[in-house]
């Protein structure tokens, strides 16, 4: 007859506690539930400890988020590529756009409290900046990057508000498509 777990904390042995751990278990809760969802208690007992335990190792659930975005949006720019500013432009918003649509509950914590943002995440402002800079029509600002960011943002909410949601990252490229080819003064540069 084997003996039932007792309530608590786990023998040392069973489980190894890190903050990575909790990460990875934390992460598919706000993506599937949303920030609100997600509790010390909630991943205490999906993890099988206390939530004294995860506390111990998250932080605060501020500094638990904050690692969460860091941890979701690492590498947000690896994958960009492109020749000409406007492939460069198109490839950082299509790779964000991914990021974000994939963890839009985490866009919406960070839209509602900037101190989330992670350094990859900032980042792509300064990767786009360089990009937008060298288009025809480019307002020598930042009104072109605004625009993109703010496009992207408008649009990862409206397609992750609901499961029949037809918008696709087709749709949404076509809109950067657009845009980018009109500020580098051609309407065919994509």
């Amino acid at each position: 007859m084997t003996k039932a777990p007792s309530p608590g904390r786990p023998p040392k042995a069973d489980q190894r506690l890190s903050k990575q751990l909790i990460l990875q278990t934390a992460l598919p809760i706000v993506q599937d539930k949303g920030v609100d969802a997600l509790s010390f208690r909630m991943l205490a007992d999906q993890l099988g400890v206390t939530p004294m335990a995860v506390t111990y190792h998250a932080g605060t659930k501020k500094q638990l988020l904050s690692d969460l975005v860091e941890h979701a949006f690492a590498g947000v720019l690896d994958g960009v590529e492109g020749g000409t500013p406007v492939e460069r432009a198109r490839s950082i918003m299509a790779t964000y756009y991914g990021y974000a649509l994939k963890n839009a509950n985490l866009l919406r914590a960070i839209l509602e409290d900037v101190t989330l943002m992670s350094a990859d995440l900032a980042n792509v402002v300064p990767k786009l900046k360089a990009c937008t800079d060298q288009l025809k029509n480019s307002d020598g600002g930042d009104v072109l990057v605004h625009l993109l960011i703010d496009y992207a943002h408008g649009f990862v909410l409206s397609a992750s508000s609901g499961a029949n949601n037809p918008l696709t990252i087709e749709d949404y490229l076509r809109g950067i498509d657009w845009i980018l080819c009109r500020a580098a003064g051609d309407r065919e540069a994509i």
